[in-house]
């Protein structure tokens, strides 16, 4: 052993006290030296693994905030739509009746294709890695974004979907379906005008509310994800220039 040659050199070949302290020391410094050697790696590794996690969760971002966009776009346009056809559908006249129903087929065949993929920062939850980031503002700046994703935004969408079904269901009480996909002249399909005149407003009032939460909370989740990616550019340098490169 390396230790026993360097202590026959310092203490002589008698064993003596000073022989057994200064092994023992040896002994400590060079597991001590093992242990940092050990932690270096260790930490080097989780700072690649960081790295590479923070580069992912800010492509989840950048991405997920194009969806916000497009699908606001959408929605502020559904509103329009619901709106005229909420005005007109009161309107006991052919052509207006015509408009609203068109109005709101629009709605109903433009629909919400959306998915909610997992986003790296939930398998970093999930598998503990969330420790890696030490700032804890940032941190909780990334949980609160991601949580308004899930909590709002996504359950918007299936109100919005289940109140589009509900009024589709409604219509079909008024008027013809079938007929009013293949006929340009709409208002001809209606089997009962005067009910449709006198309620299904109350349907496309309803589906109007429930399009401007959704669009108010579109707008919160574009603003808090376009605070969150500049933070990121801040704090780690990223550009969105260079991290799509990399996706591409």
């Amino acid at each position: 052993m390396i230790w026993r040659r360097i202590l026959k050199r310092l203490t002589g070949e008698k064993p003596n006290v000073l022989h057994y302290i200064v092994e023992v020391s040896l002994i400590i410094v060079s597991i001590l030296v093992a242990i940092q050697a050990d932690r270096y790696q260790q930490n080097k590794k989780n700072q690649e693994k960081l790295t590479s996690y923070l580069e992912a969760v800010y492509q989840d971002l950048v991405d997920e905030q194009v969806r916000n966009q497009n699908n606001l776009d959408d929605c502020e346009q559904d509103i329009k739509n619901i709106t005229r056809s909420l005005r007109l559908s009161q309107v006991n006249q052919d052509d207006s009746l015509n408009v609203a129903l068109r109005n709101f087929g629009i709605v109903v065949t433009r629909g919400v294709f959306r998915a909610f993929p997992p986003m790296t920062f939930d398998i970093m939850l999930q598998t503990g890695d969330i420790a890696l980031i030490k700032d804890l503002d940032f941190r909780s700046r990334l949980a609160s974004t991601f949580s308004f994703r899930d909590d709002y935004v996504k359950l918007d969408l299936l109100d919005f979907n289940i109140q589009t079904r509900e009024a589709s269901k409604a219509l079909a009480q008024y008027g013809n379906l079938s007929c009013m996909y293949s006929h340009t002249d709409v208002q001809i399909c209606l089997t009962d005008r005067e009910g449709f005149i006198t309620h299904f407003h109350n349907e496309l009032f309803s589906l109007l509310r429930t399009a401007q939460v959704r669009a108010f909370h579109l707008h919160n989740a574009v603003r808090y994800f376009d605070k969150t990616i500049k933070v990121m550019e801040e704090l780690y340098g990223f550009k969105q220039e260079k991290v799509e490169e990399k996706t591409q």
